[in-house]
């Protein structure tokens, strides 16, 4: 199937970048012109952005992000405190957020019902399993046994398995994605989705707007509809001035019949199956899941989607009982647990003020006793974060990162070079993975712990935006994992302090993208 181009819609894009240009200049004419005739109105302006900035330093909020507001609300007094008043607060619109969470709260006793295998995980190990229990009390996602899980180093590895499980789908199909773009990729996987959907099959599609904005037509979810798939376009772009479109479904999901589901870095175009050449040989992973873990995913799934397109009164309907039952009279043998491992997918949300996917990368960190392994495509961190990557590096641990050789954005690609001296200087050993860009957002940790997902390391994933992750404790796969991020380390060229090294201007340069990093 051969997805509609986006003829106009690149027009659109521009010409909504143009009504938010003008609504921003007449903003500030607007205000210029009621200041510049009173005085008084200058002083309450002023005394509104002291405010502010007390507001900021009592709020729970990211230091980084905190500074930068307040050096802008500093500069500018009369505009700043006003802009973040209308423009700072990161939360989702109130809207979306109340849909969202009341969602949600429908479900906190189903997911509440499943057995959740965190007792066993504790029992083996008390600090990797206080590290699932936080993720199961504050995600609400419970930690399963008995799940399968496949890797795949590449887009391309993953396709023929994805096809083949597609076409097995009887019941249901659900598919989320931040990006999509015709081409090969999509096109092979709508191909079987409207067939699926035409046999009957329920096909249901969430897909970011704002992510497919350049990729895809305008009325795309009207198309998906004729023919049968369910779409909901999440957060439509409108000629608004807005920070409601800082919050983005980044996450990536196919779910099969509750018995097969795909989760990780990829999004649907053909770079991310090295179909296209963009930015050299594109190095992305996924995994396959197969096992009572699923629920998780789909919960996920239906949260979104029931939120705004209300479909199902209940999810049992979804849920493989089957599978369950197996699992709960695996409990009473430890050893065959011990064998299968454990697996704990979970979403990170805006809506609230838990930065879970930051404190989970930083928990891996701190529990690091051997070795943490990462691959990430931006490096964008919080001064917590870093202290976090130094720490483990200064006591003793193997911690690697695995930046892109070649950048997407090229701005954003300097921030993350910036970042390099304090971490090298700590004994962080960085590479850069010279074939091309560099996607997968990925932690390995002394043999134990991975966390595969898209949740990557700057302030939209961390704070913005909805993500998703999965959890492995002791999975046989998290080897195979390992061995993936060698192979890509000796096709990588390694950073050393002497390479990051630049003149007086650039280290201006350096700092002023640090100032604006929370921003970007």
């Amino acid at each position: 199937m051969k997805l509609p181009k986006p003829r106009t819609r690149s027009i659109k894009a521009m010409l909504l970048l143009i009504i938010f240009v003008i609504q921003i200049i007449w903003f500030i004419s607007m205000f210029n012109s009621l200041v510049a005739y009173s005085v008084w109105l200058n002083v309450i302006l002023t005394i509104f952005s002291f405010l502010m900035i007390l507001y900021l330093v009592i709020k729970n909020e990211s230091p980084a992000y905190r500074t930068s507001w307040i050096i802008l609300i500093t500069l500018f007094p009369i505009f700043g405190g006003l802009f973040y008043f209308l423009f700072g607060n990161k939360r989702p619109a109130s809207r979306m957020a109340k849909k969202i969470q009341t969602q949600v709260a429908k479900d906190l006793d189903k997911m509440s019902e499943v057995s959740s295998a965190k007792e066993l995980l504790v029992s083996r190990d008390f600090r990797v399993g206080s590290l699932a229990n936080y993720i199961n009390n504050y995600a609400n996602m419970p930690v399963h046994t008995n799940t399968d899980v496949e890797y795949f180093p590449s887009g391309e590895s993953m396709m023929e398995s994805l096809i083949r499980d597609l076409k097995t789908a009887e019941n249901h199909i659900f598919v989320e994605f931040f990006i999509i773009e015709g081409g090969k990729m999509s096109g092979a996987i709508f191909d079987v989705l409207k067939e699926k959907a035409a046999a009957g099959v329920d096909v249901r599609l969430i897909y970011d707007d704002f992510g497919c904005l350049m990729r895809l037509s305008e009325d795309f979810d009207a198309q998906m509809e004729a023919i049968g798939i369910k779409t909901l376009k999440f957060n439509p772009i409108k000629p608004n001035l807005t920070l409601a479109y800082n919050t983005r479904d980044h996450r990536k999901i196919i779910e099969i019949d509750s018995k097969i589901a795909y989760t990780g870095g990829l999004n649907l175009a053909d770079e991310y199956i090295n179909a296209v050449d963009r930015f050299g040989y594109w190095k992305d992973n996924m995994i396959r899941i197969q096992g009572p873990a699923i629920w998780n995913l789909t919960t996920l799934f239906l949260d979104m989607w029931n939120a705004f397109y209300p479909t199902d009164e209940s999810y049992d309907e979804f849920r493989d009982y089957a599978k369950f039952v197996e699992t709960e009279a695996m409990m009473d043998h430890p050893e065959i647990v011990a064998s299968k491992g454990f697996v704990q997918p979970f979403g990170d949300s805006p809506l609230d003020d838990e930065a879970l996917g930051e404190n989970v990368y930083r928990d891996i960190l701190n529990i690091a006793e051997d070795y943490v392994y990462i691959y990430t495509p931006y490096l964008v961190i919080s001064y917590e974060l870093q202290q976090a990557l130094t720490l483990a590096a200064k006591r003793g641990v193997d911690v690697r990162l695995m930046t892109p050789g070649t950048p997407d954005k090229k701005t954003v690609y300097r921030m993350t070079q910036s970042y390099y001296a304090p971490l090298l200087e700590a004994g962080v050993r960085i590479y850069e993975y010279t074939p091309g860009f560099l996607h997968a957002k990925t932690f390995i940790c002394d043999d134990k712990i991975a966390s595969i997902g898209t949740i990557n390391l700057d302030y939209r994933s961390l704070y913005l935006h909805f993500e998703t992750s999965t959890m492995l404790y002791y999975h046989p796969t998290i080897e195979t994992i390992k061995a993936d991020y060698l192979d890509s380390q000796a096709d990588s060229q390694e950073i050393f302090i002497e390479d990051t090294h630049t003149s007086f201007i650039g280290q201006i340069w350096e700092s002023l993208l640090r100032l604006v990093a929370p921003f970007v």
